[in-house]
């Protein structure tokens, strides 16, 4: 008579979750390039360092959490991409909830695979003349 030991079932049911789990594994997530960074006295006019967008399936977005200026209001964002000459901006985003312990997100479409994009401050607290100045404890751009 066979004995039905827990050991063997333990193993087999690893065995299942492990093999139906691997096409999760294997997909490629929505955003490709994901880069997490910080801010700490930025002005309007501030430049993020760029990343490439590599054809990733989900918008071009940026998030902000944690922000801090003097009056605590308002942060405006542009999305740019590095072009031969001036680069090219898109819509500005007025970001507001990062103020208030959570995060603000701007979206633009989808990239172009293979080019350099970048956000740049436009305005902090509604000023685009460099003085107010903001800190951002996160930021996070992803494509």
């Amino acid at each position: 008579m066979r004995k039905f030991g827990t050991h063997n079932t333990w193993k087999r049911i690893g065995m299942i979750a492990s093999i139906s789990t691997l096409p999760l594994a294997l997909a490629s997530p929505a955003w490709a390039v994901v880069k997490y960074s910080y801010i700490e006295g930025g002005v309007a006019g501030f430049n993020s360092h760029s990343v490439t967008d590599d054809g990733g399936t989900g918008p071009n977005k940026v998030d902000f959490t944690g922000c801090h200026t003097y009056s605590g209001r308002s942060v405006t964002v542009q999305l740019r991409r590095e072009v031969i000459g001036p680069d090219t901006g898109y819509d500005d985003k007025t970001y507001t909830a990062c103020f208030n312990g959570g995060t603000s997100s701007g979206e633009w479409g989808a990239g172009e695979e293979g080019h350099d994009y970048y956000f740049r401050i436009t305005e902090v607290d509604g000023s685009s003349i460099v003085g107010p100045t903001i800190s951002v404890d996160e930021t996070r751009m992803s494509f």
